[in-house]
C-alpha cells in the first residue's frame, strides 16, 4: 500500500489527519510518519517496498469511539499493527501509538 493511499484510509475516520506534525487544541487527531523503508530485490529488480509508519491517534477522551474505528478500518484492509498508549497526566491527553508496516508489491518488479 502507497502511504498516498495510507492517508485516504486513515481520513476515513472522520477526524483531522497531519502528515509529520499537527496539534489541535480539541477533539482527536492523528499525525502520522513514515521512518523507515526496505526493498526486497531479486534479479537487480525490486519486488517489494516495506514502509514502517508510525501512528499517533491523540484525544482527550477515555474509550474514544474514533480510536476504534481506527483499528477497525486498518484491520479490516488487513493492516496489523502493535499500540502503545500513554498518559500525559498535564494537559490530560491520551496517545495511541500504532507501528504499522505498509507492504508494496510490484509484481514483476520495478
Amino acid at each position: 500500500m502507497t502511504l498516498s493511499n495510507f492517508r485516504k484510509l486513515l481520513l476515513e475516520t472522520g477526524i483531522p489527519v497531519f502528515h509529520y506534525e499537527g496539534e489541535l487544541e480539541s477533539g482527536p487527531y492523528i499525525v502520522y510518519q513514515e521512518y523507515a523503508t526496505t526493498y526486497v530485490f531479486a534479479s537487480n529488480k525490486a519486488y517489494t517496498e516495506k514502509t514502517s509508519v508510525s501512528v499517533n491517534h491523540y484525544t482527550k477522551i477515555e474509550f474514544d469511539q474514533s480510536f476504534d474505528l481506527l483499528k477497525k478500518i486498518l484491520l479490516n484492509r488487513g493492516i496489523f499493527f502493535s499500540i502503545v498508549t500513554t498518559y500525559d497526566k498535564i494537559d490530560k491527553t491520551i496517545q495511541n501509538q500504532l507501528e504499522v508496516i505498509l507492504i508494496e508489491e510490484y509484481g514483476g518488479g520495478v
